[in-house]
């Protein structure tokens, strides 16, 4: 052979080790880093995948959620507004005919329904809700008060007004001072001049002398 031929690589023995030490070509060097990568990308698309997944969960149950609302809102909408509208309708009506004790059924309805919810804005998480539900509650009060019906709400320590107050409980105190007044009101009540449309409910105090 000449001297300008190529000859073959054949591997190199060291001798401290008598290991053989084996080049390895650059393409498989090549090769196994771009295995490397493909895995490495492999586990980002699959992390980006589980983000993406949950991010969709999240908006199903944002909208879910819009929805409750919503359904609430008109559940409440329709309960109150459409009663109150019929009733207001209904007043005037009568209102044309005559006055007096002919109002009395109508405003007895209004009064327990205002009398029933007066408190559940106060369970309704969306602020705007609760506001839309206290607005129609105070309707139903200016609707009673132009037909002549006035509010019986009392406060603890008042004395009990027995022809407008219905006594839920009694309490049993060793104070003279504090007996037949009102420890709690239960709920609204209401009266047009010397007669009640819906009582009050009240707990109060009953004296009773130690033994």
């Amino acid at each position: 052979m000449e001297d300008d031929e190529i000859t073959a690589a054949k591997p190199e023995q060291t001798e401290e080790s008598g290991v053989t030490e084996v080049e390895v070509p650059a393409a498989a060097t090549e090769t196994l880093e771009t295995e490397s990568q493909v895995d490495e990308y492999s586990e980002i698309r699959s992390s980006i995948s589980k983000i993406e997944a949950d991010l969709g969960m999240i908006s199903d149950s944002s909208a879910k959620m819009a929805n409750e609302v919503r359904e609430m809102h008109k559940l409440y909408h329709n309960e109150f507004a459409s009663r109150l509208k019929t009733q207001q309708d209904e007043l005037e009506r009568y209102h044309e005919i005559e006055k007096g004790r002919v109002f009395d059924g109508i405003l007895g309805d209004i009064a327990k329904l205002y009398s029933d919810n007066e408190t559940v804005s106060d369970g309704i998480v969306d602020e705007k809700i609760a506001k839309k539900v206290r607005y129609m509650l105070e309707d139903m009060v200016q609707i009673m008060e132009a037909n002549g019906v006035s509010r019986q709400k009392s406060k603890a320590g008042d004395k009990r007004n027995p022809k407008f107050c219905q006594v839920v409980e009694r309490i049993t105190t060793d104070k003279p001072a504090l007996h037949d007044t009102v420890v709690k009101s239960r709920n609204t009540g209401f009266y047009k001049d010397v007669r009640p449309i819906i009582k009050e409910m009240v707990d109060i105090y009953l004296y009773s002398e130690k033994e």
